[in-house]
Parts: structure tokens; C-alpha cells; sequence
């Protein structure tokens, strides 16, 4: 006999279809992926070509090794078997962020035994406005995210038959997926401490889980980035970025900021949850998203985690502790005279939701897209130079360089297991911008440069239309239209 389909679960399921459509809608509306996707594009291309991710890439760098999880670059491989790649990039993501709505429901119905506060709560985390920064990534940050969140939905129910079973399933495809799982794994440890000082008991299994998943993590990763560690040392845990752009990955959180991330109507909801369940409710479910927020708020504050994630899983927390704050205020009102005003309440409070998140959904996505240009000066890289040529271009575009041109570059955003980075980086930047000609050869031999990629990005970012020292004698401008592309004669400082 057919199970019959609920109309909680048909609610449900067309809140993640909407979501969904206005993910893809937005995202296919622009045809290409942020700068970092193309990462992401490489990785799925090799393992759907040999079966095995690039560990050792000729073309990054010139020639680097490159550790990071799997598990993201295999899913989208295998979506890639049934369409093309770049579709794919757009579908399985989207897919993902739309599949946090049906978690966020679960999660909010677990701890509210409430529907109406489960279904409020999960359209707020599918239009939360933090989201649509994403629209134009193919990051790993989408998956990781999911699981995460599933894995803190199942700790909840840790007592329960199966449960446990299921969080060392999820936290190992998390190890295999993203470090962000630490996040949630400290984040346990905080809502024992809180627990402890609301003296609610902890149950032996609650620990025990909590302790074996973090030294099993730890253990994972540290014979993951064990050489990492040695050559980076502390800088390690910043991902050896460049000093002049640790700003830019790491910024600073300000209250303004957080409002745009998650709304105002989200963010005043969760704070007054926050107040409900540590004065009022206790609830003790609760308290795991309230400690999972205190702890991606310290993290973003210590510039532990990149500003998007950070705000990211503040966000999704912040909603989720707002299901409590929904819950109390419809109760409250069902139980007055004028009970049916909680479904007015209810309605208003999506209204308001929808109107305050209009700019995010009209603005342009805020993940840079490389121009039609500069693709097209790529492509006739591609097309007319060696195999073996080495690229200069702006270090953002590394990793395009190496996919839609095929060809090695100088430099790009991972930079793990890279030898003096700040040199480097320091080094790329003056070849931009060097007015001397003698020092300018000096740098382009130093890293054995053929062609220099001056993209309409490095002339914005640079303010210039073209290399001042790019004489004939050592230059040739092979490719003008807009972006330009300069071969290098090779010729000697002497010269």
C-alpha cells in the first residue's frame, strides 16, 4: 500500500522546490562561477577523467601538490556522469543550500513540537540574505554546511535507535568534505558547559559521541596537514594566506553587517530566543544552537573562519533559535481572546520577512564573475600558445588561468605548501604596476613568465590600461581587445 503524503510533508517539500527555482533561476542567469569555482571544476574534470583527485597539479604554481578532502569533488563528479560539468556546478550546490530548508524544519520542529514555527523558520533559511552570496559559487561550503547541520540534528536525538550510528556516518563524509566540522564539534563541548551551569543533565552517550567524533577528527586531520603544519606553523591555521590579504579573508564582524546577513526580522527573533531559552524556556535542545552561534561568533571575531562562512552559519543558527521566539509569541496570543490573531501574527511576520529581503534578491550577486573579455583573451591563450607556457595573471585568477586556459600559472588562492608566499604575492603585485623595465625582467625571469594576462580586473584593481615597461625590444602585444596579453621575449636584465 502507498504511503500517503502529508500536508506537513507536501508544505515542505514545495518550500524547497521554490527555493530551489530561485536559486537556479538566479544562478543560471549569469552564465559563469565565481574566480575560486574553478578549483572545484578542475578537481571534479580529473576525477571524472582518472578516478582520483589532482594531488599534484603541473599547472598551480607551475607544478604544486595539493591536499583537501574529496568527498564534495566526487559528488560532483558523479552529478557530471549524466550532464555537463558546468551544469552540474550549478544544480548540485543549489540542490544542497535548497535541501538546508528540509533540515532547518526538522531541526526548529524538534525543539518547538511546533509546525507553524518549523515551517516560518525554514523559508527564513532559504531566503536568509547571506545566501544569495553563494549564488555564483560551486563551493564545498554548500555541502559541508548540510551535513553539518544533519549531524547536529542527529546528536539531538543521539538517544534514540540508529542515532548514533548515523553521527559517525555523517562526521566521517563531514571529514572527508571540510575542516568546518571542528566548528560543530567545539560547539558540543560549549553546550555542555552549559548545561552543566543550568545544572541539566548530560548524558553519558552525549559525551561520550562528542569525545570520540573530536578525536577522531583530530586524528584525521592532523595526518591530513601534518606536513602543512611543519612548513607553515601557525600560519597553518590561516591557510598560509598573504599578510596583505588576510584582511580580506578575515574581516572584521560589525553589527551592521550581521543585520544584512541575516535580516532584521530573523535577527531581533533569534535574540529574543536567546533571551526566552537562557531566563525563561531553557529549552535544552536549544542551547546546542546557542552554543553553536557563541562559537562561529568567536570564531569570526578571532578571524578563525572566512567572513562568509562565519556569517553564514551564524545565520542559519540565529534562525533556528528565532523558531523559538515565533513558537512563544503564537502560543501566547492562541491563548488570549483574540487567539486567531496568531495566524495574522504568523502572515505578518513572513510579510515583513519577504519586503526586508527585496534588495538581496534584486541586487547582483556579490561573487565576482570573470568578464566575457578576459574569458575570451583566456581563450586565445588556449589556442595559440605552448602547452608547457607559464601565465602571469592577477593571483584571483590562477585558477581560471589553469582551466580555461589550460596553461600554469604563477600564482593562486590556495596557498598551502607554498614557500614564502608573501614574496610572491608581493612580487606579482609589481609586476602589474613596476614602472622600471630593468627590475620588471629581473621579476619575469625570476619566475620564468611567458605571457603576461593584463585582464580588465587587473586594470581596474591596478588603474592602469596597459604595462609601463612593456617595450618592444622584450615585448610583444599578441592580443588587444580589451584585456591584452603580452608575450615576453625573455630578455636578460642586461639587455
Amino acid at each position: 500500500m502507498r504511503a500517503k503524503i502529508t500536508r506537513e510533508q507536501l508544505i515542505v517539500a514545495l518550500l524547497f522546490l521554490a527555493v530551489l527555482a530561485i536559486r537556479l533561476y538566479l544562478s543560471f542567469s549569469n552564465t559563469g562561477f565565481d574566480y575560486d569555482a574553478y578549483y572545484t571544476l578542475r578537481q571534479a574534470e580529473h576525477i571524472k577523467e582518472t578516478g582520483l583527485p589532482l594531488f599534484k597539479d603541473s599547472l598551480s604554481y607551475s607544478g604544486r601538490t595539493f591536499i583537501t578532502p574529496p568527498f564534495f569533488y566526487y559528488l560532483l563528479a558523479g552529478f557530471s556522469l549524466f550532464m555537463p560539468l558546468e551544469l552540474a556546478a550549478k544544480i548540485m550546490p543549489s540542490l544542497v543550500w535548497a535541501g538546508l530548508v528540509v533540515i532547518i524544519y526538522l531541526i526548529v520542529k524538534l525543539i518547538t513540537k511546533n509546525r507553524n514555527a518549523a515551517f516560518i523558520s525554514s523559508l527564513f533559511s532559504g531566503l536568509v540574505p547571506i545566501l544569495f552570496t553563494t549564488i555564483n559559487q560551486a563551493s564545498v561550503y554548500s555541502l559541508s554546511l548540510f551535513l553539518i547541520f544533519l549531524l547536529s540534528y542527529a546528536f539531538l536525538r543521539i538517544e534514540e535507535k540508529g542515532f548514533t550510528t548515523m553521527c559517525l556516518a555523517l562526521t566521517i563524509i563531514l571529514l572527508l568534505t571540510h575542516a568546518s566540522v571542528f566548528i560543530l564539534l567545539l560547539s558540543f563541548f560549549v553546550y555542555f558547559i552549559i548545561l552543566a551551569l543550568e545544572k541539566q543533565g548530560i548524558s553519558k552517550r552525549e559525551i561520550e559521541t562528542a569525545l570520540f567524533l573530536f578525536f577522531l577528527s583530530l586524528w584525521f586531520y592532523v595526518l591530513l596537514y601534518k606536513k602543512a603544519f611543519f612548513l607553515h606553523g601557525i600560519r597553518f591555521i590561516w591557510q598560509n594566506i598573504p599578510a596583505p590579504l588576510l584582511s580580506s579573508y578575515f574581516q572584521d564582524i560589525s553589527f551592521f553587517e550581521v543585520i544584512y546577513a541575516v535580516g532584521i526580522i530573523p535577527l531581533l527573533l533569534g535574540v529574543y530566543a536567546i533571551y526566552i531559552i537562557l531566563f525563561k524556556a531553557r529549552g535544552r535542545a536549544a542551547m546546542l544552537y546557542i552554543s553553536f552561534s557563541l562559537m562561529s561568533f568567536i570564531m569570526l571575531w578571532l578571524k578563525l573562519l572566512p567572513f562568509q562562512i562565519g556569517l553564514l552559519l551564524l545565520s542559519l543558527n540565529l534562525i533556528i533559535l528565532s523558531g523559538v521566539a515565533i513558537k512563544t509569541s503564537l502560543v501566547a496570543i492562541s491563548k488570549t481572546k483574540v487567539s486567531r490573531l496568531s495566524s495574522i501574527i504568523a502572515a505578518a511576520l513572513i510579510i515583513l520577512f519577504l519586503i526586508t529581503i527585496i534588495p538581496s534578491l534584486l541586487a547582483e550577486p556579490t561573487a565576482s564573475i570573470p568578464p566575457e573579455r578576459d574569458m575570451g583573451a583566456l581563450e586565445w591563450i588556449r589556442n595559440n600558445t605552448s602547452p608547457n607556457s607559464i601565465i602571469l595573471g592577477n593571483i584571483d585568477e590562477g585558477f581560471l588561468i589553469n582551466y580555461l586556459a589550460g596553461r600554469k600559472n604563477v600564482a593562486d588562492s590556495n596557498f598551502l605548501f607554498v614557500n614564502e608566499i608573501n614574496q610572491r604575492y608581493s612580487d606579482i603585485n609589481r609586476m602589474f604596476d613596476l614602472r622600471l623595465e630593468s627590475e620588471a625582467l629581473r621579476l619575469l625571469n625570476k619566475y620564468d613568465v611567458d605571457y603576461i594576462f593584463l585582464s580588465t580586473k587587473s586594470m581596474d584593481e591596478y588603474d592602469i590600461d596597459q604595462l609601463f615597461y612593456a617595450e618592444k625590444n622584450c615585448f610583444d602585444l599578441v592580443y588587444d581587445k580589451e584585456a591584452k596579453v603580452y608575450e615576453f621575449l625573455f630578455c636578460d636584465v642586461e639587455q
